[in-house]
């Protein structure tokens, strides 16, 4: 059972030529239920999954997978989307905003604006840590890319981690750590309970001074009233949001107008069919096998 939110012609195209021995039914064009063993889908309804009695595993097109938290699905595995072709988009989106405001390019708008020739000179790349929360494979991938540039790395998890050239904080204490260590803070961490609000006023008054935050995990780990307050009393210069408590963002929201936030919707990674259904696919082999697939689902952990 099919249901991708875009690029349908390209999922089936995929799917068909990957596992040429598998039925492909489009959602809600399902000819036959009892044959359904693999749903693949982004967002589906929880009472519709109860039609299909020898499905074997839910296989989901995002990274995200918050909206399995607390639904009714069958006890069947649910494996998460892992791509390396979306983690590198992450990757060059949170690279673009540590350089645009590392080297002051936000400025330089203005000054051209103003025909004025200034330069600026920023401080050198490896005194502007960039401090990362969530330090999974997308994290690690920015992480990687930004390190490639001369940035210095900080990391923050829930269990912490050891590893050659990064700086590993964990726990509370690590996050206010964390934070007060680095000039930038992307923010890839997920929606779980223990994430949800995660950055509030305590969390934010600990940021170094000026510094940038850049969040392109789950708008919900981010308190935006507190953010607001935290820009507003320039504890932050700038902050970046791909990812907000609500989106679409309302209209009458106050980020969109402010002038130290930039928005964009939700766009700094993309689910393309072209890498992500082959992903899918391998995994289904792999259930097929008797093999498990990955990465698993844990509703225990919430990702």
């Amino acid at each position: 059972m099919l249901n991708p939110y875009s690029e349908r012609a390209e999922w089936l195209e995929i799917l068909t030529r990957e596992l040429p021995d598998m039925d492909i039914q489009f959602w809600p064009d399902i000819h036959d239920p009892d044959s359904v063993e693999f749903a693949v889908f982004w967002v589906h309804d929880t009472e519709d999954m109860r039609r299909y009695p020898n499905l074997r595993a839910i296989l989901a097109t995002t990274a995200g997978v918050e909206q399995f938290a607390g639904g009714d699905y069958p006890d069947v595995p649910i494996v998460r989307m892992a791509d390396p072709t979306m983690a590198g988009e992450m990757a060059a989106y949170a690279s673009h905003w540590v350089v645009h405001f590392h080297r002051k390019l936000h400025t330089y708008l203005d000054q051209q604006a103003a025909r004025v020739w200034r330069p600026i000179r920023a401080a050198a790349t490896g005194d502007f840590p960039v401090g990362i929360l969530g330090f999974g494979a997308i994290g690690r991938h920015i992480g990687k890319c930004l390190a490639g540039l001369g940035y210095p790395i900080n990391a923050w998890t829930r269990t912490g981690g050891e590893e050659e050239g990064i700086t590993h904080y964990r726990g509370r204490t690590g996050l206010e750590d964390i934070v007060c260590a680095s000039r930038a803070v992307v923010n890839v961490l997920p929606d779980t309970r223990e994430t949800r609000g995660l950055i509030d006023a305590g969390v934010l008054a600990r940021f170094a001074p000026g510094s940038v935050y850049i969040s392109l995990g789950r708008g919900a780990t981010t308190i935006e009233a507190d953010l607001v307050a935290a820009l507003d009393q320039g504890v932050l210069s700038a902050a970046v949001l791909d990812v907000t408590e609500t989106e679409p963002l309302p209209s009458d929201s106050t980020l969109w107008d402010h002038p130290r936030v930039r928005i964009t919707p939700h766009t700094s990674g993309f689910t393309r069919a072209r890498t992500a259904a082959p992903l899918i696919a391998a995994n289904i082999r792999r259930i097929q096998r008797g093999e498990p697939p990955f990465p698993l689902y844990d509703p225990r952990q919430g990702y």
